[in-house]
Order: C-alpha cells, then sequence, then structure tokens
C-alpha cells in the first residue's frame, strides 16, 4: 500500500469513532402527545437538527381516550431515568407503560385504577399518582423499573375534597415526597405529603389568588408557578407564584399577575428557572414572564408568539427550545428561546389529529 492510500486508510479509521458517534445527533429530541381518541396512542415526532419535524410512530395504549377535550395538563409523563413513558386512558379508566427504545416503544403493561377519568399523571421515584375528573380523586401505584410494570398502592385512593372540583393538573414537587393538585372549578390549590410507604398523609388546601387555576410547573427552591383563565374573562387571564413547604402547606409568592390576555390555560418553566411561559387559548398567543430570585413574575411579552389555539407547551432539557400544542390548526410548533426569554420560531408540523393532549420531549 502506497502512502497516499496508507493516509486515506488511517483517516478512515480516525473518523469511523467520530461517524458513529454522531449518529444519534441526527435529531435533537423526540416529542410526544396523545391522540385521547377511542383507540387511544402516543404519537411520536423528532426534530431534526437541521429544524425539520418529522413523524415517528404511532403506538396503540391498548386503552381507550375521551374523544374530547380533558381540560388538563400532564396526559403523558417520563421516568426519572427516560427509560418508560406513562400514558392515561381517560376513557377506560387505567394508565399505559411504555418502555422507550431507540426504534420506538414497547407497550408493557396497563394499570387500572379505581378513579373515573384520569386527566393528569405524574412521577417520581418509584411512585406514579394519577389525578382522576370523574369523581374528583386521586390515586397511586408503586413502579417496578426493571419490569415495567405498575402495582396498585393499596389505601393510596383519596378524595380531593368537594364534587365537580374539576382538577386539571397533578404533580410531585421535585424531592419527589408531596404532591400538588389544582382544581379550576373549587379555585384551590391542593397539596398531599406523602409517608415512607408513599401514602398520601396530611392534606392542605389553599384559595388560589386567581380564579381557575389550571396548569403549573415546579421551578427552583420548591417553588411551583399557576397559569390561572379567570373562567374565560377577556383579557383577565392571570399567574401567580407559590412556595411547597416541607410540611406541604402552600405559600402564595406573588399572584395574580396580570397576562393581558384570555384563558392561560397550560404552563411551563425553565431548566434554569429563569422564564415562564403560558399557552392562552383563546388569544391564540403564547406569553413570557421573567422569574425573579424571589419566585416573583414579571411579564415580558404577553404575545411572545402566535397560535392558533394553543393547548399545552413544553421546554426542552437543556432550556433552548418550546414547544407547542395547537389544536386550532392542528400543529405542533417549535421555538428557539432566547436569552431574553423571546421566541424564535423554528419549525411547525401541520399533520397533527384533533384532540391531541399532553406532550414531553426526551
Amino acid at each position: 500500500m502506497n502512502k497516499a492510500l496508507k493516509k486515506l486508510a488511517l483517516a478512515v479509521t480516525l473518523l469511523s469513532p467520530l461517524v458513529a458517534e454522531a449518529r444519534p445527533e441526527l435529531y435533537q429530541e423526540t416529542a410526544y402527545t396523545l391522540s385521547n381518541t377511542a383507540a387511544n396512542a402516543v404519537l411520536a415526532f423528532r426534530l431534526h437538527a437541521d429544524g425539520n419535524m418529522q413523524p415517528a410512530g404511532s403506538y396503540p395504549t391498548g386503552g381507550a381516550g375521551s374523544g374530547a377535550g380533558l381540560g388538563n395538563q400532564g396526559a403523558l409523563a417520563l421516568s426519572e431515568n427516560r427509560h418508560y413513558l406513562f400514558a392515561i386512558n381517560a376513557g377506560s379508566n387505567d394508565v399505559s407503560v411504555f418502555r422507550v427504545r431507540d426504534n420506538g416503544l414497547e407497550l408493557v403493561h396497563r394499570a387500572a385504577e379505581p378513579g373515573l377519568t384520569p386527566v393528569s399523571l405524574t412521577v417520581a421515584h418509584d411512585r406514579v399518582y394519577v389525578v382522576n375528573a370523574g369523581d374528583d380523586s386521586i390515586f397511586g401505584y408503586r413502579f417496578n423499573a426493571r419490569s415495567g410494570r405498575l402495582y396498585p398502592l393499596e389505601q393510596s385512593y383519596r378524595k380531593l375534597g368537594d364534587d365537580a372540583s374539576g382538577p386539571a393538573q397533578i404533580s410531585f414537587d421535585r424531592d419527589g415526597d408531596a404532591l400538588v393538585v389544582t382544581e379550576k372549578a373549587g379555585n384551590k390549590i391542593v397539596s398531599f405529603t406523602l409517608d415512607n410507604s408513599g401514602l398520601p398523609d396530611e392534606k392542605h388546601s389553599l384559595a388560589s389568588a386567581g380564579n381557575t387555576p389550571f396548569g403549573f410547573a415546579f421551578g427552583k427552591r420548591n417553588r411551583f408557578f399557576v397559569s390561572e383563565a379567570q373562567g374565560g374573562a377577556a383579557n383577565g387571564a392571570t399567574v401567580s407564584a407559590y412556595r411547597l413547604h416541607e410540611d406541604g402547606s402552600v405559600q402564595l409568592l406573588d399572584g395574580a399577575v396580570a397576562v393581558e390576555q384570555t384563558a392561560a390555560c397550560w404552563l411551563t418553566t425553565t431548566p434554569n428557572g429563569k422564564f415562564a411561559f403560558t399557552a392562552n387559548t383563546p388569544a391564540s398567543s403564547i406569553s413570557a414572564f421573567a422569574i425573579g430570585r424571589n419566585g416573583q413574575l414579571e411579564l415580558l411579552q404577553a404575545r411572545a408568539a402566535d397560535e392558533s389555539r394553543p393547548n399545552d407547551l413544553a421546554v426542552s432539557d437543556d432550556g433552548q427550545r418550546l414547544y407547542s400544542l395547537s389544536n386550532g390548526d392542528h400543529s405542533m410548533g417549535v421555538y428557539r428561546i432566547g436569552a431574553e426569554g423571546d421566541l424564535q420560531a423554528v419549525s411547525r408540523l401541520t399533520t397533527l389529529p384533533a384532540g391531541v393532549t399532553g406532550l414531553v420531549l426526551r
């Protein structure tokens, strides 16, 4: 072999590991949403490095959706190691568990529950909890990460309080030792501490700073931020900031802060805790807020982006991209998040079916 061929062979040998290592980077992340149809399914979409978004599969849950809007946030959730995806089946009153593989999702289990019409679920450590809109209740499972199976937590069923409270979302705090639920109709923030067995212990209830508390997300120092639709009053939407204390009680930090839009329903925060975004469905807009050091909220842009009736939001793990679902034109949009919380459109896919709910990124 002459010197030129030897050099070429050496270059190919050195380059091969780099090419192999780069293959996973052909796409930045996968977005998952739930069809919520009679034959319920998780829908996957991949955002590629060039900004192009493409469908990446449809995976039946084995259960049934409701076929109608759920008024919820959190229909899907990922396990902490991101190896499993959990999905609610609002029409069949159960939860589906998928193993996340490189080539797609594998359905490994369905678990029934005593509540009616599950609308939101949350995961922490080896616990999964669901909130049910049909009977205003919560219910928990123990999760086996080896088998992917859910086991009912006996005696975990709890009523939220008054009937027709209209729960929208349930979420663990960041430590995984307490639960928070928003009640749209009850205008309350409800929280539960958990005992050593993972069962709900003491219950706390606080009147919401704004009416119709809907979606929320935790930020730094056990603070969480809630969107308030204010009953759909024109340009009346607000956002409030709360702190969850170790004893499970909730304290108002700031609110209700005006969004200057109608019906802020979904809310997400960036991982660094600096920004919050709300989806304002009737106003067809996304608003941006700055989060201060002490949890105070400052409206940056009432219309940081225009959408067609947005109905969910999610932020990428690196905090650089905001995803949106929009039922008005059945689309999924991607925005680049700027240093000042500004949004720049990156991509939009307009082939979603009507009525999708839930949005998580991996």
